[in-house]
């Protein structure tokens, strides 16, 4: 009896310690923050760093991006490990071949065709979810969605930071349209952020600079997913919205009843 007694000792004991780790390495990973830097400018060239780091620099890593050039470090521990990609290269090297050209036309081809396809199902599919949207229980669904979305951006940008660029779409309806997004998002405006619309651009870009420095807590992140996962609104209409999709999967030429 008394050995039996000492198993089960050892074996609560053990069970235990188990739990006791499980529950500190929950913690470390809910409240222990991801740090990161990040700063860039885009000019006549393009350098952009990125640092990030975890648990005291136990996991950390640098992606910097120039000249079309990637290239990094990602430690682990005491291990580490460098990479480097280019992303474009000249056209006078010899490994540009005709296959490779043929490959590339090809795939062109292909996303193109997913394009349309993707564009062909969204206009099937918004005027229906529009029609769900208009419930008066899946607007408050909305309503509280609309509030995570804005506080997981809140959440993602820097504490300190520092912006002053010039943007455009390459046509000024386009950009007039971006002002009206990025006016949905005050914050910007409260960290002295400088972001000049240019409406005579004939292209898309980007020029300025650009620094920030922030932290990012996985318990405030579980915390958005909790709150729309036990938000009986938001359950129904995803439940409302899968239903739909799947339908329009099964049947994609025919119309609800």
């Amino acid at each position: 009896m008394g050995i039996v007694l000492s198993v089960l000792q050892i074996l609560g004991i053990t069970l235990l310690v188990v739990m006791a780790i499980l529950v500190f390495l929950i913690l470390v990973i809910l409240f222990v923050p991801l740090c990161y830097t990040i700063q860039g400018e885009i000019q006549e060239t393009k350098w952009i760093s990125i640092r990030f780091s975890w648990l005291l620099y136990l996991i950390r890593a640098k992606i910097f991006y120039e000249d079309d050039l990637i290239y990094g470090e990602i430690g682990i521990f005491w291990k580490k490990m460098t990479f480097s990609h280019e992303l474009t290269q000249a056209e006078d090297k010899k490994d540009i071949t005709e296959e490779r050209t043929v490959k590339k036309g090809k795939k062109k081809v292909n996303i193109i065709s997913r394009l349309q396809t993707s564009i062909e199902k969204i206009k099937v599919i918004y005027p229906r979810i529009k029609k769900i949207i208009t419930d008066e229980r899946n607007k408050q669904a909305m309503v509280h969605l609309k509030k995570e979305v804005f506080y997981f951006f809140k959440i993602l940008l820097p504490k300190k930071s520092r912006v002053n660029a010039c943007f455009s779409t390459g046509s000024p309806d386009t950009t007039g349209q971006l002002c009206g997004v990025i006016a949905c998002f005050p914050v910007m405006y409260q960290k002295g952020w400088v972001l000049r619309p240019d409406f005579t651009a004939e292209k898309a870009l980007f020029l300025g600079d650009f620094w920030g420095k922030g932290r990012i807590y996985n318990f405030r992140l579980a915390g958005i997913f909790l709150r729309i996962l036990f938000d009986k609104n938001c359950r129904r209409l995803y439940t409302m919205i899968d239903r739909l999709l799947k339908r329009i999967e099964k049947k994609p030429g025919q119309e609800d009843k």
